[in-house]
């Protein structure tokens, strides 16, 4: 009698199945957990990292920020310039060639020394013009390599680069040059104006 009150039942369908369906779950469970774990992981992943705080990084940040401005304005205000510069040297030095072409076939063998004075200030007047042409597409040539500096590297070395150019152009005394073109434009005009009565 003690032995058969020892003995277990046998168990049933119903229970194999609700034991088989929860260790499925469980596992389930776990392998949820594992691709949450891993989908978290990966979407830390895509977030922007923070920015790096380390003074040299920050710093070189900070300067290239105020040089692309600063830059901007260089190229908006000096390309405009030099294009009015070019335009003006281009129509200014057709008429002094007009101007030309129609007093020297005037001269007579024996020419005046007034008439020599004249066509000697129309052809300074034709080369002050030509001559600030020149210096306009030096001009245009400079701004351009200077707004081609930092585009290649490090931020670091593309601020050297660009600060480089910067001091360049400080020592060539650009700001001069470029202000001198107004006047070889205005000096080649004044060369010009006493000439018009003998046209």
């Amino acid at each position: 009698m003690a032995d058969s009150d020892q003995m277990t039942e046998p168990i049933s369908d119903s229970d194999r199945l609700i034991a088989v369906l929860q260790a499925c779950f469980t596992e389930l469970s776990q392998k949820q957990d594992e691709r949450t774990e891993r989908l978290h992981r990966a979407v830390e992943a895509l977030q922007p990292q923070p920015p790096v705080t380390d003074k040299k990084t920050a710093f070189w940040n900070s300067y290239m920020k105020l040089a692309d401005e600063h830059d901007k304005e260089f190229q908006q205000k000096y390309s405009t310039d030099l294009d009015t510069a070019l335009i003006f040297a281009g129509l200014f030095s057709a008429v002094s060639s007009a101007f030309i072409i129609q007093i020297q076939p005037l001269l007579p063998s024996p020419a005046p020394i007034i008439m020599v004075a004249v066509l000697s200030l129309l052809y300074i007047s034709l080369f002050t013009t030509l001559l600030a042409a020149l210096l306009a597409v030096l001009g245009k040539q400079w701004v351009m390599y200077y707004q081609a500096a930092g585009s290649r590297g490090t931020i670091e070395q593309r601020g050297l680069e660009r600060q480089r150019k910067l001091d360049g152009l400080r020592k060539w005394k650009f700001d001069t040059v470029l202000q001198a073109f107004p006047l070889l434009l205005q000096l080649a005009l004044l060369l010009h104006c006493p000439c018009i009565d003998f046209a």
